[in-house]
């Protein structure tokens, strides 16, 4: 009996999303993190994608406590921008380079950030500190 687990169906079917939204241009770079054990699997999956005009590239970075980050992407020139993003924005530049990467807009870029996560707004506060 193989008591290797296999990553399940649905991540699967949510990796091949990325890889779509990527493949098509809907988004310049996806990610996910996985658990270290599937990273081979997943890999895999991703150079078997079912569009082969184009190869996908891959850049892995180690994550916490057993798992991995996954980034996808198509545009050899993205590794660089990966590998140099924040890993928790802070200025608007930070969000703005960020959200172009994962394929936002500048409004929705702008959106996040008058309205967004922290406790106050980014783009306010920018401005009243000059």
């Amino acid at each position: 009996m193989d008591k290797i687990k296999k990553i399940n169906r649905y991540a699967l079917g949510q990796i091949d999303k990325y890889c779509e939204a990527v493949y098509t241009g809907s988004k310049p770079c996806a990610l996910f993190t996985i658990q270290k054990r599937y990273v081979k699997e997943v890999i895999e999956f991703i150079n078997n994608f079912r569009f082969k005009k184009k190869k996908l590239l891959i850049y892995k970075e180690k994550a916490r406590f057993g798992w991995v980050t996954i980034y996808i992407y198509l545009r050899p020139f993205l590794l660089e921008v990966i590998k140099n993003s924040p890993e928790h924005p802070e200025t608007v530049y930070e969000h703005w380079v960020l959200g172009k990467l994962f394929g936002y807009s500048d409004e929705a870029i702008e959106e996040y950030l008058k309205h967004g996560q922290s406790n106050y707004c980014i783009i306010d506060e920018e401005v009243k500190n000059g």
